[in-house]
């Protein structure tokens, strides 16, 4: 046998790859529901509420300009931890719904992905209050700013990104097993509760308890479902590489 069939003979050596499902599990239950429940807490302490007149907005902000400090630093933490939310609660219904999973989870990212871009009034407001400015010339900034086309073309994306992805991706949940059908029932109606407290029938209550509220404790069976799962049930084992013989 010469040298070369030698080498194709010889089997190749492995190495192991550290297993971290269960790291990426953990953190997948605890983002779920952390990103929901960062957006509760804004809508309840906020010194406004949306369809109060831009006025309005911008004095009673200007009046309650700790709480509105604190939005602004929030924003911070709860806008990648929303994002990765949305990833990782798509993620979960994947292997039971891929398509319905995938649509769902590619909406909502797109949509709040959306509205990170469009106009952030809460610094506006914030840093030009700081800064001196009067009611009327921030007012009147945020009136421009706020109905551009880019702002119009950002907002629609994420209206109808944000909410029509939740719905798709409570039904896909529910079709992979992961929760119960009424609690993936309720993680479905409720944004179109909150987008009801928001526009139509203006109200903190009705938000904080079946629009996020309601979000956020669907989200919270869905993070106890992954902290129940097996890592098999979870994602697939990590497979071993070939050791490198340079």
């Amino acid at each position: 046998m010469t040298r070369m069939n030698e080498l194709r003979g010889e089997a190749p050596s492995l190495v192991a790859v550290r297993d971290l499902r269960t790291m990426w599990r953990i953190a997948a239950a605890l983002l779920i529901t952390l990103g929901p429940l960062s957006i509760l807490v804004i809508r309840a302490v906020m010194p406004y509420w949306t369809t109060d007149s831009p006025a309005s907005i911008v004095s009673q902000s200007l009046a309650h300009q700790t709480t509105l400090d604190f939005m602004v630093w929030s924003g911070l933490f709860f806008t990648p931890v929303l994002l990765l939310s949305v990833a990782a609660i798509a993620c979960v219904a994947r292997r039971g719904s891929p398509v319905l999973a995938t649509i769902g989870g590619g909406l909502g990212f797109i949509g709040w992905s959306m509205g990170a871009t469009t106009v952030n009034m809460d610094y506006l407001v914030s840093q030009m209050g700081a800064s001196g400015f009067d009611q009327s010339t921030i007012m009147h900034i945020g009136d421009a700013l706020q109905n551009s086309t880019f702002a119009a073309v950002g907002g629609i994306i994420w209206l109808i990104g944000h909410i029509l992805g939740m719905i798709l991706t409570g039904i896909a949940l529910g079709r992979a097993g992961i929760i119960n059908w009424w609690v993936a029932g309720a993680l479905m109606v409720s944004q179109p509760f909150h987008f009801i407290a928001a526009v139509i029938i203006p109200s903190r209550l009705l938000d904080v308890t079946l629009g996020w509220g309601l979000t956020t404790v669907a989200s919270a069976f869905v993070s106890v479902a992954i902290l129940r799962m097996a890592n098999d049930q979870w994602d697939l084992g990590p497979a071993a590489r070939i050791r490198s013989t340079r």
